[in-house]
């Protein structure tokens, strides 16, 4: 009797061990795939900030390359005006490739406004009102030299006061905005990556 309850109590410790080792095996399997599907979604969320990023990046790029080409464009008017061209085809020529650049700017800013939250696009709006604040300058100056004479007849050189007046702040406005984005989207989101250092005030263009 003893050794056949023996051999019972044998087979059912062996069944026993069987029980506990399957569902070893089955907890086991359910933590590893826990633990890869939890590293897949680390790894989708990285991927897709990653991307967020690149794309911020870019869109910032186009937009203060936009309005530095604005920028260059409304210098050639005012190189009309200290020229004293009487070539008012040109100046007009001029003025409108402006205000294609300008459009070109509002593009590239709303493509980036939509990627960004209420309190980012505070330098944005700072870097197109003074692009904006140059260019009614500008006109204005355009408007007041064409008056001083009637067309075709000979008109002193103007050095755009209002305009020239504006391009500081605009300059300045452009630094700002670049070492904003630089902080937002390379410093803070690549450890290790320094601001670039700007030192004194933006230079006046002549």
């Amino acid at each position: 009797m003893d050794g056949q309850w023996a051999v019972v109590v044998g087979a059912a410790l062996g069944a026993s061990g069987a029980v506990v080792g399957a569902f070893t095996t089955w907890v086991s399997a359910r933590l590893q795939t826990r633990v890869q599907l939890k590293v897949a979604e680390l790894q989708h969320t990285a991927a897709q900030t990653a991307e967020t990023i690149g794309r911020k990046r870019a869109a910032c790029s186009d937009l203060v390359l936009a309005v530095d080409s604005v920028r260059r464009q409304m210098r050639k008017v005012r190189r009309h005006l200290r020229e004293a061209s009487d070539d008012d085809s040109a100046l007009r020529a001029e003025q409108a490739a402006v205000h294609e650049r300008i459009r070109e700017a509002q593009a590239a800013e709303w493509v980036l406004r939509l990627m960004l939250s209420d309190e980012e696009q505070l330098t944005v709006t700072e870097l197109t009102d003074a692009m904006y604040a140059s260019h009614e300058a500008l006109m204005a100056d355009v408007d007041a030299w064409l008056a001083t004479a009637r067309p075709g007849e000979p008109r002193e050189p103007s050095d755009a006061p209002r305009f020239s007046g504006t391009t500081a702040a605009m300059q300045s406005r452009m630094m700002r905005f670049a070492s904003n984005a630089h902080d937002r989207l390379y410093s803070h989101s690549l450890p290790g990556t320094a601001s670039p250092a700007i030192q004194g005030e933006p230079r006046t263009e002549a």
